[in-house]
């Protein structure tokens, strides 16, 4: 990856972080973040990956995002000095999913041990 592609990202990152942050749509509950974007070679494809609060509808958020890529689109296009514009497609970070359930593998681990651990006794 080229230097000018993370810089690209970084810029994309922030500013997308920004939009979605003022964002009204009642799609969008809760804590949304963005976590990461990638950005295609030709920079004319950029995947933005957030996480929503847990708990929060995960695909309301999805399709919120989406709906708005176009007004995102457009500030990242007036505070960039990029000739194209790059579409912006909204995922839901695969690694703070992971996260959970790690979380949840270990919780289970955790309590099955304390049942384990108490018919010892």
């Amino acid at each position: 990856m080229s230097g000018r592609t993370r810089k690209v990202e970084s810029q994309l990152k922030e500013i997308v972080g920004e939009e979605v942050g003022a964002l009204s749509d009642p799609r969008i509950q809760g804590l949304v973040t963005v976590t990461g974007v990638r950005v295609s070679p030709d920079l004319a494809h950029a995947t933005v990956f957030y996480s929503v609060l847990s708990g929060e509808d995960l695909e309301g958020a999805r399709e919120g995002l989406q709906s708005a890529a176009g007004r995102i689109q457009a500030a990242v296009g007036a505070q960039t000095r990029l000739k194209r514009t790059p579409r912006l497609h909204f995922e839901p970070d695969p690694v703070v999913e992971n996260v959970g359930k790690i979380e949840a593998a270990l919780r289970d681990i955790r309590e099955t041990g304390d049942d384990a651990h108490e018919s010892e006794k």
